[in-house]
């Protein structure tokens, strides 16, 4: 009874949760297509908790109303994938892919109600378990292109990158398996764990979806295929390898970033480069990856360290906070500026600065 009166109480608190969040993220203004995404998932989460609030009155809960209510509760993980997808694809997602997408929970519920067999529940929770993983399979792959795309092509990746699905990755396990159990073992301790992980996954994916700035890529999920200025770009790389002119490009390149000091520009992107030095991004991507064998990202950031960064924590009288130190070199954040520091010199920045005093 105990575990039942607190599976009460957080469906309670799961409700006024998703409930308040969603209308904060539909009201805001201005609001990102991420967010509206987000938020129209949450709005959904939120009816279906109210469902389940409802059906604690004894009048409304029937054996047949509570089986339908649980295909409609399958369709949580479709509103999920679309979050999903949108988050690791930006803009591919569209309402023709959101009814394909969902068009299978559709057909299930539907031969349910019309026929109430109760042996379709297997299929459906099997056909949930798979789709689930599929759709793991597809982000990651998306998720990996997309961190790839950043780290080529933008010198920062605060509120861009979508490195922290990691942390949700564990919680969204635990809270998908909980609800297939409680779907089919109604207890009161698993209600309560499921409401708890999902309040817990969807707390972390506000916390850092509320600054998110959606990425848009040439060609997302898509394929191999190349719009025609891609292949020109393409097919002018080749050529500029092929009359090996990779040695002298260095030189511009270096006389650039001496002269115009462009790392100091904290939103610095690998475009901003090439139109400084007069080439294509997709030339200096190329010769980032192929000769220099380090992303655009990682080497931004390692001008940054070495031109500034080094300096200023080595300059007497060594008042000068890490904070400002980060700042003036170009970094967004001052914990970008350490994890940078630390791969480039083995040393966090207090480090550095204790060995120059010794």
């Amino acid at each position: 009874m105990e575990g039942i009166n607190i599976s009460y109480f957080m469906n309670g608190a799961a409700f006024m949760f998703f409930g308040y969040v969603s209308f904060r993220l539909l009201t805001h203004r201005p609001r990102s297509r991420i967010q509206r995404i987000l938020g129209l998932t949450l709005a959904f989460w939120a009816l279906l908790e109210l469902k389940d609030i409802l059906l604690y009155f004894p009048s409304l809960k029937t054996e047949r109303l509570v089986n339908s209510l649980l295909f409609i509760d399958g369709w949580a993980v479709a509103a999920c994938s679309f979050y999903l997808l949108e988050l690791t694809a930006p803009g591919w997602l569209n309402w023709k892919k959101v009814f394909s997408l969902l068009s299978p929970y559709l057909a299930f519920t539907i031969a349910y109600l019309c026929t109430f067999y109760a042996p379709i529940f297997p299929f459906y929770f099997g056909f949930i378990l798979i789709y689930s993983a599929i759709i793991v399979l597809i982000v990651t792959f998306a998720a990996r292109r997309y961190q790839r795309y950043i780290r080529n092509n933008y010198s920062y990746s605060e509120h861009i990158d979508v490195a922290w699905l990691k942390k949700a990755t564990f919680i969204l396990a635990i809270c998908l398996v909980t609800w297939v159990y409680t779907s089919i073992n109604i207890t009161g301790w698993g209600d309560t764990i499921y409401y708890i992980s999902s309040v817990l996954l969807w707390s972390v994916i506000v916390h850092y979806s509320a600054y998110q700035i959606s990425i848009s890529m040439p060609n997302n999920l898509k394929g191999n295929l190349l719009s025609k200025k891609n292949i020109e770009e393409k097919e002018e790389v080749e050529e500029e390898q092929e009359n090996g002119s990779y040695y002298a490009f260095q030189e511009i390149l270096h006389k650039v970033m001496e002269e115009q000091q462009l790392y100091l520009n904290p939103k610095l992107t690998i475009s901003d480069v090439a139109n400084a030095i007069g080439t294509n991004r997709t030339y200096l991507s190329s010769y980032f990856n192929n000769k220099l064998n380090i992303t655009f990202y990682d080497y931004i950031n390692n001008l940054r360290i070495e031109k500034t960064g080094k300096q200023l924590l080595a300059t007497y009288p060594y008042t000068m906070n890490i904070d400002e130190i980060a700042e003036r070199s170009g970094f967004n954040s001052t914990s970008t500026f350490r994890r940078a520091f630390f791969k480039n010199t083995g040393m966090t920045p207090l480090q550095y600065r204790k060995s120059i005093q010794k």
